[in-house]
This record gives structure tokens, sequence and C-alpha cells, in this order.
């Protein structure tokens, strides 16, 4: 979808972390675990747990816990996983490649 189309892209990245703190929230209820069951789970402490379903801020590393606690890891890594490219999109990069290996000979003194 286009940066320009989606409203998310008009939200501030404060919005955007509150809006996750939510939704992880809701995840965690949804699979009828209390904030101290999941704290546990994923190695953080209650207070920390509040403060992420609160604000969103989190660390990769609690966000890994959590995605594998909820069996979305995959979705995870998935995120910025690159389309596989057509053979005429690997030769385009081959070409430019060597163009620019050809242009970087070393001169003799």
């Amino acid at each position: 979808m286009l940066k320009s189309v989606n409203p998310v892209y008009s939200k501030t990245d404060n919005e955007i972390l509150r809006e996750f703190g939510v939704m992880l929230k809701q995840r965690r209820i949804n699979h009828n675990l209390t904030q101290q069951e999941f704290a546990d789970a994923i190695g953080i402490s209650v207070n920390h747990l509040s403060k992420i379903e609160r604000t969103g801020k989190t660390t990769l590393a609690t966000l890994t816990a959590a995605s594998r606690k909820f069996g979305l890891l995959q979705e995870l890594l998935d995120i910025y996983k690159l389309p596989e490219l057509t053979p005429i999109q690997r030769y385009e990069i081959e070409r430019k490649t060597a163009k620019i290996k050809v242009g970087r000979k070393r001169v003799k003194k």
C-alpha cells in the first residue's frame, strides 16, 4: 500500500507505539494470561509489562520473546523480509554491480 494513501503514515511514532501497546495487551487478554503470567513467560517484570502496554515502548528482545509466546515469530521475521527477485531484476543488479567494480581500478604509481 502506498504511504500517502495509508492513514497510519499520518500518525506520530508515539501514537503508533501506544496502539502497539493496546494490541499487545489485547492479545495477552485473549490468551487468558494475567500480566504476571505473561511477564514471567517473557522474562520481564510486571511493572515493565504494564509500561509496555501503556506506552508501547519496548526492546526488540522483549518483542521477540512476546512474539515467541504468541506463536508470531515468523510474522516478526517476515516484516523485513525482502521479496524474491525475478531473473531480470537479478540480472540488472549484477550488471550494475559489475559496472561499479570495473570503475574502481587501482592506479599504479
